[in-house]
């Protein structure tokens, strides 16, 4: 409040120009595109003054009481929708001190929708901002083009169908205008140019194929968005050419992510004002126990915590790989699965070094999908609570399994199944071993009558 008293009070006067006409799509565009991320009162601050511009007589002017009763909103509601307004690039102000003090507001033609979306800044933030499948399916609808039949031909007729060439004396001489063709424009950045060409030729790859006016611009603009310094700035552009030496914007952004996410954790970059980010900012104490943490690593596991809150997940594939490259296809899975379910990259790299280990070096994505959604719910925060779920559920798991196994072999005992022709076996050789018992009884019995017999025949001679 007491910068906008120092700049802005509510007896100033307005005056509002629009100095050339918008695209036709630019309610729209406004509303559905500019609004995430400007909020809905920058929207309306836009349009309200651009309704009054088409009013407004040249030598008239309006206070900012007006258009705060027209608006419904506090003079400091007014002031921040205004700076997100000149932000964004809507907006440009000027000041004329007097007898009283006049602001003039020069409106700036919004992007069309094709052109937000073309835009590298606005629509990696409104990615960011309203989800993926949002903003893929918000582009489908506003950019989808018409379609004509398949058996139609083009009947349009060419220039030379219609006109005539020019006279040659009235023919401007060409080669002045393949001259002030072929001269370089100054292209304007806040890039240490000088130093990523020396940089591009020490790899071998030719800088003016590479730092074009559209990819320096493009660079400047993600390199904003994603806080890259120069020495990341450098790795991030040389993994994104390929090898015709060709610079890949896709992998350049999703090398910008990984810096990201590195540094700041798992919540994508987004617009927020000045005065959130200070009244957010880490008190002392915190800043005492993230120094403490630093500290260096005694143990394995501190160790093995410190390097994964070092590394991308995109550097934990490449070490695992023997090739030293990562999967795309898994990088960009992995880095979709941290975004929706909000884990950090240091959980994120816990995660997909468990799932490898338990799962023979292989990544499913139901499986990490299942697991990243847990502890997403468990609001596992740091690689440490990562490591403890972790070994907490392999430890769960495996005595689960030994208990299992313990279970089947109790029933195997219990109900043990012999084949049939085990069963005979057995019954054989029983039978084979009680009939010598059998006849060695008969035997004995057989040698008792004949004794007895030859005892009475004995007695009888002798009497």
């Amino acid at each position: 409040m007491n910068e906008r008293i120092r700049h802005l009070l509510p007896n100033d006067r307005m005056k509002i120009f629009q100095q050339e006409p918008f695209y036709e799509d630019t309610e729209t565009v406004l509303t559905l595109l500019y609004q995430p991320l400007i909020s809905m009162k920058g929207v309306a601050v836009f349009q309200a003054l651009w309704k009054e511009s088409r009013f407004q007589q040249p030598q008239t002017s309006i206070s900012h009481h007006q258009m705060m009763n027209t608006l419904n909103i506090t003079l400091d509601e007014f002031y921040e929708a205004r700076k997100k307004l000149e932000a964004i690039g809507l907006l440009h102000s000027f000041k004329e001190e007097g007898t009283y003090r006049t602001l003039y507001y020069m409106l700036q033609k919004p992007f069309s929708a094709k052109g937000f979306f073309e835009d590298p800044m606005l629509s990696v933030l409104l990615e960011h901002h309203i989800g993926r499948d949002s903003f893929y399916r918000l582009k489908k609808r506003l950019l989808t083009p018409a379609q004509l039949p398949n058996n139609v031909q083009s009947v349009t007729h060419s220039f030379d169908d219609v006109f005539t060439t020019i006279y040659p004396e009235n023919n401007p001489n060409p080669e002045q205008e393949t001259k002030t063709k072929e001269e370089p424009l100054a292209i304007k950045t806040k890039l240490p140019l000088d130093w990523l060409h020396k940089m591009l030729k020490q790899q071998s790859i030719n800088p003016k194929q590479v730092l074009t006016h559209s990819n320096i611009e493009y660079i400047e603009k993600l390199i904003k968005i994603y806080d890259v310094d120069d020495l990341e700035l450098e790795k991030a552009i040389i993994w994104a050419v390929n090898e015709d030496q060709v610079f890949d914007r896709k992998e350049f952004q999703d090398m910008c992510k990984d810096i990201f996410y590195k540094k700041h954790g798992s919540v994508p970059p987004r617009l927020y004002s000045n005065n959130q980010t200070q009244a957010q900012a880490p008190s002392e104490e915190q800043t005492k126990n993230e120094s403490s943490e630093e500290a260096e690593p005694k143990t394995k596991e501190e160790q093995l915590i410190q390097h994964f809150n070092t590394i991308t997940h995109r550097e934990l594939l490449e070490d695992l790989s023997a090739s030293g490259k990562a999967s795309v296809k898994e990088v960009d899975m992995i880095t979709t699965m941290m975004e929706e379910h909000g884990l950090t990259q240091s959980v994120m790299n816990v995660l997909v070094d468990y799932v490898l280990k338990r799962n023979g070096n292989k990544l499913s994505k139901n499986y990490l999908e299942t697991i990243a959604a847990h502890w997403s719910r468990e609001g596992i925060t740091n690689a440490k609570e990562a490591m403890q779920i972790a070994k907490r559920e392999h430890h769960m798991y495996e005595t689960w399994k030994k208990k299992k196994s313990q279970n089947q072999k109790k029933k195997q005992g219990s109900k043990e199944v012999l084949p049939k022709w085990f069963e005979e076996e057995r019954q054989n050789k029983k039978a084979s071993a009680a009939q010598p018992k059998q006849t060695s009884n008969e035997d004995v019995q057989k040698k008792r009558e004949e004794l007895e017999a030859f005892i009475k025949s004995y007695s009888k001679t002798k009497s």
